[in-house]
């Protein structure tokens, strides 16, 4: 039991800090008038969505998911916690879609989309750990 949840605990850690990081990688990559530049941050923005934060989320989804059914637990502040995990696991569909929006075109656009996502994302990742932590209720 213990090595499950310090594979969650790491799988968390893992998905959170990349998905903290790929909206500043998305607005950073599409600034660039460098088609170099360009085309390697693009390379490198997917490579971390797809080997690292993708992984990541499936693991710590799936380590979570049988840490509370082993557990039985059913309490309210974690059907709540459970909503917030599934708004960040929407920020990280909508970070593929940046994604794959920026190899198209290059828009400045999405910058504000980035900072949008990167609150977002913050704030759900606070209430998280709040929750997890404090266990209201």
């Amino acid at each position: 039991m213990p090595l499950l949840k310090l594979l969650h605990f790491m799988a968390l850690i893992c998905w959170c800090g990349a998905l903290l990081y790929l909206p500043a990688m998305i607005a950073t990559g599409s600034r660039s008038n460098d088609d170099l530049f360009y085309r390697d941050h693009a390379y490198l923005t997917r490579l971390v969505f797809n080997l690292l934060a993708t992984p990541a989320a499936l693991l710590a989804i799936g380590s979570g998911t049988v840490l509370f059914l082993r557990e039985s637990i059913f309490a309210p502040w974690l059907i709540i916690k459970l909503t917030t995990v599934a708004g960040m696991v929407l920020c990280h569909a909508l970070c593929g879609v940046l994604i794959l929006r920026i190899d198209r075109v290059a828009e400045p656009a999405l910058r504000r989309d980035c900072v949008l996502i990167g609150l977002l994302l913050t704030s759900l990742i606070g209430a998280t750990l709040w929750l997890v932590l404090a266990k209201p209720f």
